[in-house]
């Protein structure tokens, strides 16, 4: 049994209740437990918008601890799959899109990563870049360093919690719609660093 089963375990049979993280998988990373548990489709009390843990004393330990409340035995949804990028596909689209980091331009001379466009939490489900045309992976992707994803994650998970779309590099503007999250990411220049410098530049001309 995982940590993941040990605290899946201990929710279900603790249904309803708050559950020590901590008590129940021995995990020193309740957090990233929990996650594993979470994307499998269970439904969990939110302590605030996009949060699930409560800081409190555990009465079998009597330490504060991460606690979790399970809502429901079965999950609501179906997992959602990642599809992997093989290697002749990946070698493909690093040639279509130049080895171009879509928001500072530049060539990357680190490792490219593979952005989709739509964040991952934003996606029903996920793309099969191989499958896809030319026009449909520039449609779907773009390319990132290392540094630039991990900001773009940021600032996708900051729109996740509060429906707001954050100034791409502080500058408040968007060619399509604005700040407030409408269903869409096509606008914003976290969501097409490419798109958004072409429409800027033609306010600015």
């Amino acid at each position: 049994m995982s940590k993941t089963d040990d605290l899946l375990r201990a929710c279900k049979k603790n249904l309803g209740k708050w559950t020590c993280a901590y008590c129940a998988s021995n995990s020193g990373q309740p957090a990233a437990t929990f996650r594993d548990i979470k994307r499998q489709g269970y439904k969990f009390e939110e302590t605030a918008p996009g949060r699930w843990a409560k800081q409190m004393v555990c009465p079998v330990c009597g330490t504060e601890r991460t606690h979790y409340k399970l809502l429901s035995l079965e999950p609501e949804f179906e997992e959602k799959r990642r599809i992997s990028i093989d290697a002749k596909t990946r070698a493909r689209i690093l040639k279509l899109l130049d080895t171009t980091d879509a928001f500072s331009g530049a060539s990357i001379t680190s490792t490219p990563e593979i952005d989709h466009k739509i964040p991952w939490t934003r996606l029903a489900s996920d793309i099969d870049a191989s499958k896809l045309s030319n026009v449909e992976v520039k449609e779907h992707f773009q390319l990132l360093t290392r540094e630039h994803n991990l900001l773009k994650d940021r600032m996708c998970a900051y729109c996740k919690l509060n429906n707001r779309r954050p100034p791409f590099w502080g500058i408040y503007f968007w060619y399509e719609g604005d700040d407030q999250y409408e269903g869409t990411c096509v606008g914003c220049g976290w969501y097409d660093g490419v798109k958004w410098k072409e429409e800027i530049n033609k306010v600015l001309r």
